[in-house]
This record gives structure tokens, sequence and C-alpha cells, in this order.
């Protein structure tokens, strides 16, 4: 006498998986969700509001950061909902008229005016290497 051997699988039972791509498009709003968070919690962070520079003093830095090609880090003068922007981390490329030329760590290039820098610095050439994006 022999058994009747009778096999079951999910899709004779009705049941549709999408298999990988389920899971990969939780895992990608998952992810999305918790960057914008990130974002949104260096966005609370209060900067602090570094020494303003005279016009000088600001012309002086600028230039020797052109002369030796070394990336600056720049405070605007300028409040959002009572704070300061982050700094801009970029090169000097030259000046036009009271615009400064300033190439940013992702390629674009800017033209700003002097007026609007609150501070500027040299900055570590060591840390500009090691967060350049690509």
């Amino acid at each position: 006498m022999s058994e009747e051997v009778i096999l079951l699988n999910p899709d004779k039972l009705g049941y549709k998986d999408r298999g990988i791509k389920k899971w990969q498009g939780m895992m990608l709003s998952d992810h999305s969700e918790a960057l914008k968070m990130m974002k949104a919690e260096d966005e609370k962070s209060d900067i602090p509001a570094k020494e303003e520079m005279t016009i000088e003093e600001v012309s002086t830095v600028l230039y020797e950061a052109y002369l030796t090609k070394s990336p600056v880090a720049i405070q605007a003068n300028v409040l959002r909902n009572g704070q300061f922007y982050p700094d801009v981390h970029c090169l000097v490329m030259g000046y036009l008229g009271d615009k400064i030329i300033l190439q940013l760590k992702n390629g674009r290039v800017k033209r700003v005016n002097i007026d609007l820098i609150r501070n500027v610095e040299v900055y570590n050439v060591l840390k500009w290497h090691n967060k350049r994006t690509n």
C-alpha cells in the first residue's frame, strides 16, 4: 500500500510574495526617513556667532587663501530664524569687483559680495580632504 504525498506551497494556498523587492522597499523608506531626521537635527543645532571681522581683515585672509590655494571656512552675516547658517567650506578662485569667486566642495562656483561675509578663516587642509564629497 502506498501513501499519497501532498505537497503544499504558498502559491497553491493563494499567498503572493513579492520577495526581495518588498524588503528593499521597506529598507529604502526607513533609511530615507532616518536621513531626514538626521538632517533636521543638524538644522536645529545652534550655530555660534563668530567674531565679526572688518572688510580689511576678511580681504587679507581671502587673499592669503587665494595665494596659497588653501580652503577657507566662511560664516555669512545672514540670519535664518534667528540663527546663522553653517560655515561654507570653499576655495577662493579670484575676485570680480566687490565680489569674491568661490568654488564649493561639490564643484559649483559662486560669486559672493564681500559685505555678506561675517568671518573667514583658513580651513585645515586635512579636514577638507577627508570630508570632501564627490
